[in-house]
């Protein structure tokens, strides 16, 4: 969050600098972005110019800048398509509603310290998201490149712009192959935009262009609550907020890696989620951090959230003195543009290396690429997460099976006079040493580790446990139920205060007898010897 501080003059000069520098790489993808969704060039402009600013005051990492992104965009204009189609009255509206809903879960987000949470996710299905999100850029810009729907593309053929198309397909190629050594003093898609707009304004080419955008500051537009919708606007706010928090907090930790501090991850939400609330309200496109951007504003001086808040403002003053000059922009510049990133955000390396991954990996990345492809990007994340949580905790449980250890006399975690105890009563107790975290996923093997082993005095020893989770103390209990039931005996060692907290949660400890229960192995080895070697 913008502080007092963040006000002085050894700063100031190079948050002007990077704000200036975010600002020129901003623009043409804002224009882009705006006009992929749907919902207009200045949708997009407008986003980068509120999320820009109320993200950067209220966010917690310090030069990030916020706009529209890939993903965001995607979703966006997968919601605009299906809301107005459903309902063409305020369908519209109820979209633009979504994006203030998912500004008001990521404040929750953040309020409920959930940050850290959204970077446990599979880099498998990370990529094949992102992956699948360059695929439907790549084809939702078909139509502008050839002038037809994707659909009749080959129906078609006879009507094609060829014109649009030699001029799209030139400036792809500059973008794509834009030496590095001049993209650090002029990015490849502001040349790309001039030189286009200046063949256009001295040729007679007849091509589509962007048109002007309107001075002055958007309308207010009241939230509507669609009630037909109310399912689906709920739905698409949670994939609008988990989209923008995850690209948010991704550009977060890229900041960290570079200046080698640390963001705020909750802060960092609430600022977000406080900028797409806003933005909803004003009928621009959903934001989150945007990593070339940021990069961008850091590379170039940026060293506090004044340099986001100034990119904002200068968004803002180019559109009010210079709205008008869009009305020169081909369209297909910024189909170029945003073909270069759908191009560029797949995960090439990574499908470069399938054949060396896993099978399992490899088939997640394919197959979240491919479901957010033909079906939508909330299924395929939410698909590709609970397979991948699901194979995670099954070799977790595996992991954990292997600290369940039936010891004998001869196991070299005993000391010597524990060797000689469990000789003495090997054929009376049984002694289960259980190490380690145990989580749900062993519910069942630690059942099955007992129920194999004939024994008129079961031993549980904890001392090298830290946790035990709810469902595996529900199965001790059953064990310790099943045991007295048959008349055997069941005694606990070792077990510390977490794991006691864990157990007096479902009050497991008072269906054991208290002289039962002893502070370590060797204590119970001994009670064991002395009352029930004979028996």
């Amino acid at each position: 969050m913008l502080r007092l501080s963040h006000f002085n003059k050894h700063t100031i000069k190079g948050d002007v600098f990077g704000a200036l520098t975010s600002t020129i790489v901003a623009l043409p993808f804002a224009l882009a972005f705006g006009i992929t969704s749907g919902a207009g060039a200045s949708a997009g402009i407008y986003c980068a110019i509120i999320t820009g600013f109320f993200a950067s005051l209220f966010g917690g990492t310090n030069v990030q800048v916020s706009g529209p992104n890939t993903g965001l965009t995607v979703a966006m204009a997968a919601i605009l398509t299906s809301f107005v189609a459903q309902s063409p009255d305020n369908g519209l509206v109820a979209a633009f509603t979504v994006v203030s809903l998912a500004g008001l879960f990521q404040i929750a987000f953040g309020l409920l310290k959930l940050g850290k949470y959204f970077t446990l996710v599979s880099y498998p299905v990370i990529s094949g998201f992102t992956s699948g999100i360059g695929v439907l850029i790549l084809l939702s810009q078909v139509e502008p490149l050839f002038g037809v729907p994707i659909s009749q593309l080959f129906e078609q053929a006879t009507v094609f712009n060829h014109a649009n198309i030699a001029m799209g397909l030139m400036c792809l190629a500059l973008v794509y192959f834009w030496p590095a050594a001049l993209n650090k003093y002029v990015p490849g898609s502001i040349a790309a935009l001039v030189l286009a707009t200046s063949y256009f304004l001295i040729s007679d080419v007849n091509i589509p262009v962007v048109g002007a955008i309107t001075s002055g500051l958007p309308s207010f537009s009241w939230p509507v609550w669609n009630t037909e919708l109310a399912g689906e606007m709920i739905k698409s706010a949670l994939l609008i907020a988990t989209l923008s928090t995850l690209d948010s907090l991704m550009t977060s930790l890229t900041v960290d890696s570079i200046t080698k501090d640390f963001h705020d991850s909750d802060q960092e939400l609430v600022g977000q989620g406080i900028g797409n609330t806003i933005a909803g309200l004003f009928g621009a496109l959903p934001g989150g951090g945007a990593t070339m951007r940021t990069v961008s504003n850091l590379r170039a001086g940026g060293t506090t959230p004044l340099s986001g808040m100034l990119h904002a403002a200068f968004i803002l003053l180019i559109v009010n003195w210079g709205g008008e000059y869009t009305a020169f922009i081909p369209s297909v510049v910024l189909a170029a543009i945003l073909m270069n990133v759908g191009l560029n955000i797949i995960d090439w390396r990574f499908l470069k290396r399938l054949h060396q991954v896993p099978l399992f990996s490899a088939g997640l990345m394919l197959s979240t690429m491919v479901m957010s492809v033909v079906f939508d990007l909330v299924t395929a994340v939410l698909i590709g997460v609970f397979v991948a949580n699901l194979v995670t905790i099954r070799r977790l449980s595996e992991i954990q099976l292997d600290n369940l250890n039936l010891l004998t006399a001869a196991d070299n975690s005993l000391s010597v006079t524990e060797k000689e105890l469990v000789t003495s009563v090997e054929k009376t107790a049984t002694l289960l040493d259980i190490s380690g975290p145990i989580g749900f996923g062993v519910a069942r093997g630690l059942k099955q580790c007992v129920s194999d082993s004939e024994h008129q005095i079961l031993l549980i020893n904890f001392s090298r446990a830290r946790f035990v989770g709810i469902t595996s103390t529900i199965a001790i209990e059953e064990i310790i139920i099943d045991s007295e039931q048959q008349g055997q005996k069941v005694l606990l060692s070792g077990v510390c205060d977490r794991v006691i907290q864990d157990f007096n949660k479902l009050k497991l400890l008072d269906k054991i007898d208290s002289k039962h229960i002893f502070t370590t192995r060797e204590q119970a080895l001994r009670y064991v010897n002395d009352n029930f070697r004979n028996h």
